[in-house]
This record gives C-alpha cells, structure tokens and sequence, in this order.
C-alpha cells in the first residue's frame, strides 16, 4: 500500500492558497521512527525564488511541512 501511495502522489502539482501552482512534488520525508511524512520535496517552477518563500530548500528542492497542507487531491493545496 505505501509504494502505491507513493507512486500517486508522485508528480501532483502543489498550489498555495490562491491556486498559483509553486511547482510539483518530486519526493516527501520520512521519520523513520514513525513512518510518518513529515515534509513535502518540491520542484519548484523556474520563475519562482526559494528565498522568497518561508520554507527552506534541501538539495534543490522546497521542503515543505506537513502542516501546511490543506488538502491532498488532483493537486496538493498548501494552506498558505
């Protein structure tokens, strides 16, 4: 089952809270302890900047926290 999940979100858009698409999800962080997701890895479009944005980058991607995320569907919308 986790795999499957994986492999659907994979690729989904992300979009803040005005629907602007911030890029796409390319990976998510794990707590090994838990099993819980605890950020989202995102490509971001090539005209936005990291820095302008709340969130640090890790390796090339935005690593967004969970507790951002306000809905999961055909794209993942960010509660901000």
């Amino acid at each position: 089952m986790p795999t499957t999940f994986g492999r659907e979100i994979l690729g989904r858009d992300v979009v803040d809270q005005a629907a602007d698409k911030l890029g796409v999800l390319a990976d998510f962080r794990i707590d090994m302890a838990t099993g819980s997701i605890t950020a989202l890895l995102v490509a971001l479009e090539a005209d936005l900047d990291p820095a302008m944005l709340p969130w640090p980058t890790i390796e090339g991607l935005l690593s967004v926290p969970i507790e951002e995320i306000a809905e999961v569907g055909v794209n993942i919308q960010l509660s901000r």
